[in-house]
């Protein structure tokens, strides 16, 4: 898969031993199909991956906007109100390509 974009997510709540890590990758294969890997878990774990492909942009779209809603959401719900110095959400990503639309 040629990876044209990555984005992941942390949230750790030391307090209540929550360290879970949550990534999302958007590419191309062989093929020209676009391809979405959905991976989540335990940070320093394997974790699980979800992966989906086809030539269907907006159906992609949809699977990383909802992934995203729902994921953000547990990933939010980790860290309590109260921000302390031990509890924490880190978001990075890293753009490999420049993305055009029907390429």
């Amino acid at each position: 898969m040629d990876s044209l974009l990555t984005v992941s997510f942390e949230a750790h709540n030391a307090d209540r031993n929550h360290h879970r890590r949550y990534e999302i990758r958007l590419g191309r294969d062989l093929f020209g199909e676009w391809t979405v890997s959905l991976l989540y878990g335990r940070t320093g774990r394997g974790g699980q991956e979800v992966r989906h492909s086809g030539f269907d942009a907006e159906r992609l779209r949809r699977v990383i906007r909802e992934s995203l809603k729902d994921n953000i959401l547990y990933l939010s719900r980790t860290i309590p109100q109260k921000e302390h110095g031990r509890n924490r959400l880190c978001v990075t990503g890293r753009r490999l390509a420049k993305m055009q639309p029907g390429s």
